[in-house]
């Protein structure tokens, strides 16, 4: 993998669902988000240039690249179904190396920071809104209010003894800077917007330097039991977010596990016709039948899999349903806590 050209779904990974084919090329079917089925190379697959370079991390793609001497093998012999000590005890570190190393986690990264910036710059070009965030901080005796004017050596006294003239006066010289301010608004977020790509790169590159398989979410995953389950019906896509946890609550499954979820199984794709299931009860350990559709819903932006199908296309719909962090309703809830943050107490 190491190089100019980056492979974020390892091409070990993606062999598992490989096209039938007596020629040495690897290829598989690709089933993109509004976008006809295509066969495709794996080797253009998964892959943005430069994906984990930057400069002052230069590193990493070399760091991944050895750890997949260690993974390719593993995931070989899961495909065996070889569930020996020495295998089991490295699947945690395998789990959360492909959790965290994808273009799924970066644009679910991406996509929130982005949510959250839309949804307040929105909300304070609204001057009626904006106006009552001034007004909570920028009041006398607040500390904003008083370390701007200490910034322009005026004292709270001077400041008191003005008002004391007229209450209004800080009214009437708010009121105008509000207004520019809320038509500022827009052209703010356009800017933040647009370094908020550069920003979470380097951000996911600058946590996967640290680890590449992070000890805390492993962690997670080290006293469950596994297993390597069949997929009878056949042909088992793979998502571009590689591994599904299905947990207890409103969203059973999902593609990235919060700290509080109550997990119940954790599971990763291995060949067209077969995965990894990792279970916090053997009892709750039964084969699941509709994995693909689940996979399709937590893919991002496609999934792959080995044959060009009816089945394939129904699913493809389906792509980005389930695959963001936060569904509306939580980003709703998050931002509404924003706002309360914000705005301060009510006013009476």
């Amino acid at each position: 993998m190491s190089g100019v050209r980056q492979h974020f779904i390892p091409k070990f990974l993606q062999k598992g669902f490989r096209s039938p084919s007596n020629g040495k090329i690897v290829r598989c079917w690709v089933y993109e988000q509004n976008k006809p089925a295509r066969s495709a190379n794996i080797q253009d697959v998964g892959l943005e240039r430069h994906f984990y370079a930057i400069d002052s991390e230069p590193d990493l793609d070399v760091q991944i690249t050895n750890e997949e001497q260690i993974y390719a093998p593993l995931i070989e012999s899961l495909r065996a179904g070889d569930l020996s000590g020495a295998v089991v005890e490295r699947i945690p570190q395998l789990l959360a190396h492909l959790e965290t190393r994808s273009r799924h986690f970066r644009q679910n990264m991406q996509s929130m920071v982005e949510g959250c910036a839309t949804g307040v710059f929105g909300y304070l070009s609204d001057p009626a809104n904006l106006r009552v965030l001034v007004k909570n901080h920028f009041k006398p005796g607040s500390p904003t209010f008083e370390r701007a004017l200490a910034e322009r050596g005026v004292s709270p006294q001077q400041v008191q003894a003005l008002l004391s003239t007229d209450e209004s006066l800080l009214d009437q010289m708010i009121e105008p800077l509000v207004a520019i301010f809320a038509t500022q608004m827009p052209v703010l977020l356009e800017r933040i917007k647009s370094s908020i790509p550069s920003l979470v790169r380097n951000s996911h590159v600058r946590v996967l330097s640290e680890s590449v398989s992070p000890a805390a979410r492993a962690h997670r995953f080290s006293a469950l039991h596994y297993s390597v389950q069949k997929f009878a019906p056949g042909d088992l896509p793979l998502g571009d977010s590689v591994v599904l946890f299905q947990v207890r609550g409103e969203r059973s499954f999902k593609p990235f596990m919060d700290k509080d979820d109550e997990l119940v199984h954790v599971v990763l794709p291995l060949a067209s016709d077969r995965y990894l299931l990792g279970a916090t009860n053997t009892f709750l350990s039964s084969p699941l039948q509709n994995l693909p559709l689940e996979i399709a819903k937590c893919s991002m932006g496609y999934f792959i899999c080995a044959h060009q199908s009816g089945r394939a296309a129904d699913l493809q719909v389906q792509i980005g349903s389930n695959a963001s962090w936060l569904s509306t309703r939580e980003m709703s809830a998050l931002l509404g806590e924003v706002f309360s943050g914000l705005m301060g107490p009510k006013q009476t």
